[in-house]
């Protein structure tokens, strides 16, 4: 049987170990794959959008396409509470996160 320091030294362990994040609040949307909620900037895990001044050409039309990625998102979170859990940071320092509004999965809305 464990002694009680023992079980305290694994406890602690087990716990520096695990670095997860549950964040809920409204969402700032940052760009189309990004959001900051509360001040810390969270990634959208598996989601690639074009950047902010990204501009697109298909078919001879150029748009600009960034643009139109951070207006979707910011329609589909607008006024909703989200709520982000993730257990890593970036190259950037942001969470990188499954995000969700209402339950649904903010990454199947875009």
């Amino acid at each position: 049987m464990l002694g009680m320091k023992a079980f305290i030294v694994i406890c602690l362990y087990l716990l520096g170990s695990v670095a997860s994040a549950d964040i809920s609040g409204t969402a700032l949307v940052i760009d189309g794959d990004t959001i900051a909620i509360s001040g810390m900037k969270v990634d959208l895990n598996g989601i690639d959008t074009p950047e902010r001044k990204q501009t697109c050409r298909k078919a001879g039309v150029t748009w600009k396409c960034g643009y139109e990625a951070i207006e979707t998102l910011r329609e589909w979170t607008h006024t909703k509470e989200v709520r982000c859990i993730g257990d890593e940071k970036d190259g950037y320092g942001r969470l990188v996160a499954v995000c969700f509004d209402n339950g649904y999965n903010v990454k199947a809305g875009l």
